[in-house]
């Protein structure tokens, strides 16, 4: 904080960013310089989103790995993993040196960037005032965003609206920490603010300005910030009762209020009004390759494809600065090999736990400790046993059919078999659509072509997440190819999601919370909530309740959005951090037959123990003391 201002513009070496936003500017000696025309100003711009984090980036993102959902291997030296976000999972978060250190780490230098922005694109003679007011809601929008970036890291953070001036004191130079409901404001009114200069979705082109910010990107990305808000860790958190700054300030509201619910769902819905009247709908399309394959492929590749298909009709903001080859080649099972000494790319690293599999529905769309089929066939108490028959008629569009896998395989929901790879599936796609002659299954079993090959990357768990690369990718014996797409900050599956959650909270199970649920599980195969709950569950009316409804919802969230970094914030901000006390788990990917294989196994080498500390980043100890106005996170 004690650079605040600035008198020089940095020498921008960020990398490029796959699509548009990938200039960066030339040396720039002055403010003015930076400033004498469009074309300089421009790349002045691109600077400003040159800073956003990396959003689904598998190894660099800690919500991509660092709850539950997913585990890393340990490398083959039996050493630690070697992605930076599974620390996190690990729970070796710390003070003095912390991870994703996002407080020193560039956010506080892409909002002061974004204050120079603002206080001299007018300067700009040759810019029309349409593109300059454009140009200014964007920039508006980023700093607004890069605050909230902040604000989910650390709670009560400093407001940097403008920067100081080059003559600032020391003293003034030490900003204060602010409180939480007056941080949330600012950044949903900057938000709001941008809205009013941002271009609608239809006018971003795509082939030049793909990953610009619009108007639907402001408006859902200002709902978030609102259901965060209202949310538990923010929305009369008597934890952190104790943290009250220097000026006798106290930085987290003691009283719950209800109304931020409120405010939430109203912000939910006029994003979805202007989403649907610019277009936006969940993403329902048949893709011509699967024209003549079986109903089953239809819906897992529509729902796979809601995510891989570059800016459909689903995406709200999508992330263009991260790596997405990478994340494809940890995503994606091993289907082909040379030999054990020539493998291909495909490592499936990125390993679903159990806990995750367990989580989706069965195929009657509700939880499998609830479905009184799975109870009364004891289907449940053998989950994690192997099925006796083989897989024959039409089990075989999910298990390749005379294989025999586990019963958690079987009578499962649409989505499960979108969205994982499992020992002996079916793994419809990469380059083999002619079923069911050409089409791939998986076998984690060791030295599987799916499983551990002796040194090279694979599965901790045996499972590996089909969900996050595209069904049109190709693999072939020594190489895998990809097909690009934007990461997901925000679809609308998500925005129907938080809606249906911050309605539910303001207003109980109102109609229009069972219209949003239905619409997402409709495009997953699946009946609406209360049909499924009074049919098959064992607990009919846990719909009819607030707090019923609420766990469904938690469970929706989960299963829809598995994979997509929102788990990781959730359980933050609902409060649930205990559930990463609890080991990982998989099978154990060193058997080779399926009575060693399939013995449920920790993933983990060392227990955790996450507390109420653990909602939040430390600010770093050195931070601390050249800014002694701030006070540290509880806990730290």
């Amino acid at each position: 904080m004690k650079k605040i201002f600035i008198t020089l513009i940095i020498l921008c070496t960020l990398s490029a960013c796959v699509d548009y936003l990938d200039v960066v500017p030339d040396n720039i000696a002055t403010i003015d310089y930076a400033f004498r025309n469009r074309t300089v100003a421009q790349k002045y711009l691109f600077t400003c989103y040159n800073y956003r984090p990396p959003i689904g980036a598998v190894d660099n993102d800690p919500a991509m790995n660092g709850a539950d959902e997913t585990w890393q291997r340990y490398i083959i030296n039996q050493g630690f993993p070697t992605w930076t976000n599974t620390n996190i999972a690990r729970g070796l978060q710390n003070a003095a040196n912390p991870y994703f250190n996002y407080w020193g780490d560039g956010l506080w230098t892409g909002i002061r960037d974004c204050n120079i922005f603002l206080e001299n694109i007018h300067k700009v003679q040759d810019l029309a005032d349409y593109e300059k007011k454009r140009w200014i809601g964007e920039v508006k929008f980023l700093k607004a965003y890069y605050h909230y970036c902040l604000f989910k890291c650390y709670g009560p953070i400093p407001i940097v609206d403008v920067n100081l001036p080059i003559n600032a004191s020391a003293e003034e130079v030490k900003a204060y920490r602010e409180p939480v409901d007056s941080v949330v404001q600012y950044i949903a009114n900057l938000m709001q603010e941008a809205v009013a200069d941002l271009p609608d979705a239809n006018e971003v082109i795509e082939g030049t300005e793909a990953g610009r910010v619009d108007k639907l990107a402001a408006l859902s990305m200002r709902a978030e910030v609102l259901l965060f808000a209202a949310s538990p860790l923010f929305n009369g958190n008597a934890d952190y009762a104790s943290m009250i700054d220097k000026r006798g300030v106290q930085l987290f509201s003691q009283t719950y209020d209800p109304e931020k619910w409120k405010l939430a769902a109203d912000a939910c819905k006029e994003a979805i009004d202007v989403c649907h009247a610019q277009g936006k709908a969940l993403y329902d399309q048949v893709d011509p390759l699967t024209l003549n394959s079986p109903a089953p492929f239809k819906v897992q590749t529509t729902y796979r494809q809601a995510i891989c298909d570059r800016w459909n009709k689903e995406l709200l903001w999508g992330n263009t600065n991260n790596d997405v080859g990478f994340l494809v080649r940890h995503a994606t099972a091993r289907l082909m090999r040379l030999n054990p000494e020539r493998l291909n790319d495909a490592t499936s690293e990125w390993a679903p736990t159990l806990k995750m599999v367990g989580k989706y529905y069965s195929a009657n769309g509700v939880p499998i400790d609830e479905d009184v089929q799975w109870r009364d066939n004891g289907w449940y108490e053998s989950r994690y046993k192997v099925r006796p028959e083989a897989s024959a008629g039409d089990e075989r569009y999910y298990v390749k059919e005379g294989e025999k896998t586990v019963y958690l395989h079987y009578n499962r929901e649409p989505r499960f078999y979108a969205s994982l790879g499992f020992d002996k599936g079916v793994y419809f796609g990469n380059g083999y659509y002619d079923f069911p002659a050409n089409v791939k299954s998986c076998d984690f079993f060791n030295l599987g072509v799916s499983g551990w090959q002796g040194g090279s990357g694979f599965s901790a768990t045996g499972y590996s997440v089909k969900k996050m690369h595209s069904f049109k990718d190709a693999q072939t014996r020594d190489n895998i190819s990809y097909e690009y797409f934007p990461f997901p900050i925000m679809r609308l599956a998500n925005l129907y999601l938080m809606y249906a959650e911050a309605l539910n909270e303001a207003s109980g199970p109102v109609d229009e919370v069972f219209t949003y649920l239905d619409l997402i599980r409709a495009r997953a195969g699946l009946k609406g909530v209360q049909e499924s709950w009074s049919t098959y569950s064992s607990r009919p009316g846990k719909p009819a309740t607030k707090e019923g409804l609420r766990e469904i919802i938690h469970d929706e969230r989960a299963i829809e959005l598995a994979f997509e970094g929102k788990r990781f914030w959730d359980i933050r901000r609902w409060k649930e951090i205990e559930v990463l006390n609890e080991q990982p788990q998989g099978w154990n990917i060193m058997g080779e037959t399926a009575a060693d294989f399939y013995r449920v196994m920790s993933v983990a080498k060392d227990p955790v123990e996450f507390t109420v500390k653990d909602y939040f980043w430390p600010i770093k100890v050195s931070d601390m003391v050249v800014n002694n106005n701030l006070i540290q996170n509880y806990g730290w």
